[in-house]
């Protein structure tokens, strides 16, 4: 995309100069390590001629604000620039891509950045502005080489890949992990031995820049032995050997989980994927804060209005996962567009505008929730079941915002779950201005909670016990959009499909005579602390 600086999003006919490197030179010359890490092709050729002259800077003699600084805006607030669109610092997430499903998503998320970018829409900066930075993770290298990140990305050879992305240099044959989730965790471990921290050393998971995001997040499947074994170890270890460990409240770390589909998967490799499946989701509650379940039948059955334009994903994804990886895309862009409002535009009426959540505001409200037990090894991650939904109606009343609801809970939820059993939930409604000017009157005086709170679809009033269903609703509007969306979690309900996991593996565990028997029976203590969150009865 050479008519696209990356760096500050401007197109060609709106560079300093005629050439990118001269564009680079001029406008990003202060900023030597933004084009290291941008344009490190470019760094010599930007660097080695004479640096730009006064009139290249305005009289102040800072590039690129109006002569009061950064702050000079008409109310003394901070207004967005392109030095805050370069750092790192107080971006949303980073986002590590684990195994093959892991490399897929992630990869799927640099193609609709890129699709966005090239079409010149302003919502390209919903990733610019909320990806603190990413990379993948795999025991296969042939993975790994058939992905975007390697070939375009990075336009990594085998040779860099085994540098920078594999799990387990040296340790194996770089073949994948097959169904073991057994040897994942052994393979990161061994990264990890005799002092070893690949995390500083090889990998490009860069740690301050780690360090510098508001959230870490994991996207991975616990199907196969990469995602569901090396997962927990590698948060375990961003905790440990990268955050830092003097702050007051930790870091907040997630997992994107894709659990098994029955048609596949299951049909395929039978008890296996549900092993599998309870395993990784128990022994990632452990390391992580929150998990986002998707469930890959939601996620096909999920309407077509929700399916982003991806460009080209046909050339990176393989052909199963192309079409239940758009909506899951979609679930994580409004996710992250929540908390970077401040980087979307330097115009006003271009920009996001309404409330922030941060990523713990999803996950913090349920913990409070749970049973208090000063014993207690550890306080299982919350389970955030997605929904997304969309109304494309030309004007809202409360009988539109129902059917919404309706199609977020129902038509449009990414995980099999029942709404009636969650803890409650937080939400996102967002869209154009004109149509948001309706819909704010409803979530202001809490017709749109309401709604959502009623017996057909929360069912708040019904909960025993002194805990209430809390409901949260934030609002956004969003220019470049046509509809209405609502966006959501719904915290710790009953969810079907882990339960068929979760009683299949109860079975191995206490009838099998089997290393993989045995396996369940050593993480037994993981999977029953997590499942005895589940449902609204087991709300403290």
């Amino acid at each position: 995309m050479a008519n696209i600086c990356k760096i500050c999003m401007k197109r060609a006919n709106e560079w300093d100069g005629g050439s990118l490197v001269e564009h680079v030179r001029l406008a990003h010359g202060d900023e030597p390590a933004s084009v290291e890490q941008v344009y490190p092709e470019l760094e010599a050729e930007v660097f080695d001629e004479s640096p730009p002259d006064d009139s290249a800077r305005n009289h102040s003699g800072t590039p690129g604000t109006d002569g009061a600084g950064a702050t000079g805006g008409p109310s003394g607030t901070e207004q967005p620039t392109d030095d805050l669109m370069d750092s790192s610092y107080g971006k949303k997430w980073f986002l590590i891509g684990v195994g093959g499903a892991g490399n897929n998503i992630l990869d799927a998320i640099l193609l609709r950045r890129e699709t966005l970018e090239e079409n010149n829409e302003r919502r390209a900066r919903i990733w610019n502005g909320g990806l603190a930075g990413y990379g993948p993770l795999n025991t296969n290298v042939s993975e790994l080489e058939q992905t975007y990140y390697a070939q375009e990305e990075k336009e990594y050879s085998r040779h860099d890949l085994l540098s920078n992305c594999i799990i387990g240099q040296g340790k194996h044959d770089y073949a994948g992990a097959g169904y073991r989730w057994d040897i994942g965790k052994d393979l990161v471990e061994a990264d990890f031995a005799d002092g070893g921290n690949p995390f500083r050393e090889r990998w490009d998971l860069k740690p301050q820049t780690i360090q510098d995001s508001q959230a870490i997040m994991f996207v991975h499947s616990v199907t196969k032995g990469t995602g569901c074994g090396s997962t927990p170890v590698l948060a375990e270890k961003v905790r440990n050997e990268v955050l830092e460990d003097d702050f007051v409240v930790p870091k907040p770390l997630f997992s994107s989980i894709v659990i098994p589909s029955k048609g596949t998967e299951y049909s395929e490799f039978g008890g296996r994927a549900k092993v599998n499946g309870v395993v990784g989701l128990a022994r990632a509650s452990r390391t992580v804060d929150a998990i986002i379940p998707f469930d890959n039948n939601r996620l096909e059955d999920a309407q077509a209005d929700i399916r982003p334009r991806i460009d080209r994903l046909e050339e990176y994804n393989p052909p199963q996962y192309r079409e239940i990886n758009r909506p899951l895309v979609a679930f994580l862009e409004a996710f992250t567009m929540s908390s970077v409002p401040q980087f979307l535009d330097r115009d006003a009426n271009m920009s996001i505008k309404g409330d922030v959540f941060d990523p713990a505001d999803s996950f913090r409200p349920v913990q409070d929730k749970y049973e208090r037990d000063p014993d207690g090894e550890f306080t299982p991650a919350v389970i955030l079941a997605p929904v997304l939904g969309r109304s494309r109606a030309s004007s809202f009343d409360e009988s539109k915002l129902e059917i919404l609801v309706r199609n977020a809970l129902f038509q449009n939820k990414l995980a099999e779950f029942d709404p009636t059993t969650a803890w409650g939930g937080t939400f996102l409604v967002y869209g154009p201005e004109e149509k948001m000017e309706e819909v704010t009157e409803f979530v202001s005086d809490g017709t749109l909670s309401s709604i959502i709170a009623d017996e057909q679809f929360l069912d708040a009033e019904s909960v025993s016990g002194i805990e209430a269903v809390d409901v949260h609703v934030k609002q956004l509007v969003t220019p470049y959009l046509d509809d209405v969306y609502l966006w959501g979690t719904l915290w710790n309900p009953e969810m079907p499909s882990l339960e068929e996991m979760y009683d299949h593996a109860r079975t191995l565990k206490q009838e099998g005579n089997t290393q993989q028997a045995e396996n369940v029976r050593d993480a037994w203590e993981h999977v029953e602390a997590l499942f005895s969150c589940l449902g609204r009865e087991n709300m403290g």
